[in-house]
């Protein structure tokens, strides 16, 4: 209930400058829907929007980065079985990857939901969304898992393998992922609510957690150390499920605790609301869509890639390890300009969302800056942690220069495109990336790769065509002011 639930300190965590400012009145809320300004109130300053969203961009860039680095980590381990062990967990990947993509894309209704009613201070509201978001993420995590087990060896063939060796690894590794998908899907539905709210240190700290006991047991399980057994690609894969395990325990107490402003009350009954349910998935279905889209497309490029032998594609997946990495940035910050949006929309400040959208992305082109000249400077001892495969290091260095030229499309891209989401805009979004992500990429990759005779670095060259594109586009749609008669209609 809400009477029950007690405000502390902790809350003041998740406060922003939009917690100071009046409700925007209906002759506002109609001249914005109409202009596009750059204004902002008098009594707000750039700075205090800057800090709003760094607040809530630093502990998921943290929470990112440690798992990212986890990732590189354990492909490093696994690397030093042979080029076919890192190719093995590269094909199992791909559909853990789409998997949890579903979840997460599913999951943008929820934040965008929970955080219209954090902007209009109905908690007892966003409580209450929270509690259909957890119905959805587990009934859809045990059905996403149970289907994937059931396919795991159609999948891992779907993906490309065909060696024995890397065939038999992929389908070991996926399996495990898919028989305890719940501890994937149940903090991914956390984290999305959690986010809606702007509280990001939540899910910083247990997937912190998470990161340790994942390369802790990648340590002990691949090799076969201090006297565990060498388990090899079954090794790493329960390392990594065992470190989700671990964030499912830490994330279910955060929010059993009463001073959390998400609060599962175990003692209520948890029904099943069917409206508020088509809310969350109105938004993020075609969120879900897209990002089955993106995958598959990227699956297709996989493909191709694969088709030009182990050590290619081995140089193709050291990089999408740093391709990952790089998202980071761009994603952390769309988490910021996600929250802030559905926020301000809650508060009726369409103008304030502007701001905090035009800021996000600012704050991301420097880091993407950042990252392209460190990219561009190391790539080669970059690629050496991995393997010392000649061929596989010289064509995965080129791939990091390549990675590093698109860095400021590919920030601008995730944060735009995170703030329309916010805004409940997911289904242009959707159409584009159907266009571009899952048509148009993949045969630009085609092409590249098989008819000029680019190898690796043509799928590579398709991605920046890809993101270059979809930069600007994105931009414009944002610019064009519909998404505010998308949140706004009547």
């Amino acid at each position: 209930m809400k009477n029950d639930i007690v405000i502390t300190d902790k809350e003041k965590k998740t406060k922003t400058t939009l917690d100071d400012l009046p409700f925007g009145t209906d002759e506002q809320i109609e001249l914005m829907t109409r202009t596009y300004s750059k204004e902002i109130p008098a009594n707000i300053t750039s700075r205090m929007l800057y800090n709003d969203i760094l607040k809530i961009a630093w502990p998921s860039m943290i929470e990112r980065t440690l798992a990212a680095f986890v990732a590189m980590v354990a492909m490093m381990m696994v690397g030093n079985l042979g080029p076919w062990a890192i190719a093995s967990v590269g094909f199992a990947s791909m559909p853990r990857m789409l998997m949890v993509a579903m979840m997460m894309g599913v999951h943008v209704g929820s934040t965008a939901m929970i955080a219209r009613c954090r902007g209009a201070d109905d908690r007892e509201k966003a409580n209450a969304f929270f509690k259909q978001t957890l119905i959805i993420g587990l009934v859809g995590s045990a059905v996403i898992g149970a289907v994937g087990y059931a396919l795991s060896d159609f999948l891992i063939r779907l993906m490309g393998a065909s060696e024995e060796s890397t065939l038999t690894g992929g389908v070991i590794y996926l399996k495990i992922q898919c028989a305890g998908f719940v501890f994937i899907g149940i903090p991914i539905t956390i984290t999305a609510a959690l986010r809606g709210v702007g509280n990001t240190r939540a899910p910083m700290i247990y997937n912190t957690v998470a990161a340790v006991v994942n390369v802790l047991l990648n340590f002990l399980l691949i090799e076969g150390r201090l006297g565990f057994p060498a388990l090899g690609i079954a090794g790493t894969s329960i390392a990594t499920l065992a470190g989700q395990a671990v964030a499912t325990i830490i994330a279910v107490c955060i929010v059993l605790r009463k001073d959390s402003y998400l609060y599962l009350d175990i003692k209520s009954k948890i029904r099943i609301d069917l409206g508020q349910q088509r809310e969350i998935l109105r938004i993020g279905m075609p969120t879900m869509g897209e990002q089955v889209m993106l995958r598959t497309g990227m699956i297709l490029i996989n493909r191709v890639v694969a088709a030009l032998g182990t050590n290619d594609f081995t140089a193709h997946q050291i990089c999408m390890n740093f391709l990952n990495l790089t998202m980071i940035n761009g994603e952390s910050i769309s988490i910021s300009a996600a929250a802030l949006m559905g926020q301000s929309i809650g508060k009726k400040r369409p103008d304030i969302a502007q701001a905090y959208t035009s800021r996000c992305r600012k704050t991301g082109l420097v880091f993407a800056l950042m990252l392209s000249v460190l990219f561009a400077i190391f790539r080669n001892p970059l690629t050496k942690l991995y393997t010392d495969e000649a061929s596989v290091v010289q064509t995965s260095a080129f791939l990091i220069l390549i990675l590093a030229v698109y860095q400021p499309f590919q920030a601008s891209q995730f944060i735009v495109s995170g703030a329309l989401r916010g805004a409940g805009d997911t289904f242009a979004i959707a159409v584009m990336n159907f266009f571009f992500a899952l048509l148009m990429r993949p045969l630009l990759a085609a092409l590249a790769v098989f008819t000029l005779g680019l190898g690796a670095a043509g799928a590579w060259y398709a991605f920046l065509i890809d993101q270059v594109i979809r930069s600007f586009i994105i931009s414009r749609r944002f610019s064009s002011g519909k998404w505010k008669k998308v949140f706004f209609r009547k």
